[in-house]
């Protein structure tokens, strides 16, 4: 059985560190990264979904086809509560997720880390880069083990991406570092820049 998959691209955090909202910065094609990032999903066949509770996204991405951005029904409590709100327990369906703030993802790399995924559906793909994990950037099939054990997660309290993937059967596929900059404060974006 091959699984349906669509994308899940996480916009709707507070950019605290960042300062101003890291969606709407400019992407080196002239783009917001969150339309730039939209585009690089949607380029590889991607029905996408933005989870983001900001009314500038929705008015940014109006009139888009094949993109539906779903406000969390709760203030932004990080990216693993709003990615319950998509899970579901349907053994036929994945989501491949991506953070609005990697700007440096390339298509070639997004396509390989899918062709991958594709030899092993049942099973969690995570990207990974000089010897740490990107779990943000992955595939993530649905299904009654992996909702369950993402449920046990937020109700512990914890709600960490890292506390979910210590319970669900994973593997990580190697990227290019570049491709997994993440972008959280203003010298970042200036190390990106150079």
């Amino acid at each position: 059985m091959s699984r349906s998959l669509r994308a899940v691209l996480f916009a709707g955090g507070a950019s605290q560190r960042m300062g101003s909202d890291k969606a709407l910065l400019r992407h080196s094609n002239g783009d917001p990264w969150l339309v730039a990032s939209v585009k690089l999903l949607r380029s590889v066949g991607l029905e996408v979904w933005v989870l983001s509770g900001h009314a500038s996204h929705r008015d940014c991405l109006a009139g888009q086809s094949g993109v539906t951005v779903q406000a969390e029904p709760w203030a932004p409590a990080g990216p693993l509560q709003a990615f319950s709100c998509v899970l579901s327990e349907r053994e036929d369906e994945a989501w491949l997720t991506l953070p609005v703030d990697m700007p440096g993802l390339r298509r070639s790399t997004l396509q390989s880390l899918l062709r991958h995924w594709r030899q092993a559906e049942s099973q969690a793909l995570v990207a990974e880069g000089d010897d740490r994990l990107q779990p943000l950037f992955g595939v993530y099939p649905c299904g009654a083990h992996n909702r369950c054990a993402l449920d046990q997660e937020l109700a512990q309290g914890r709600g960490r991406w890292f506390g979910w993937l210590e319970r669900i059967p994973y593997s990580t596929f190697l990227c290019p570092e570049r491709d997994l900059i993440n972008v959280n404060r203003p010298d970042d974006l200036a190390a990106l820049m150079r």
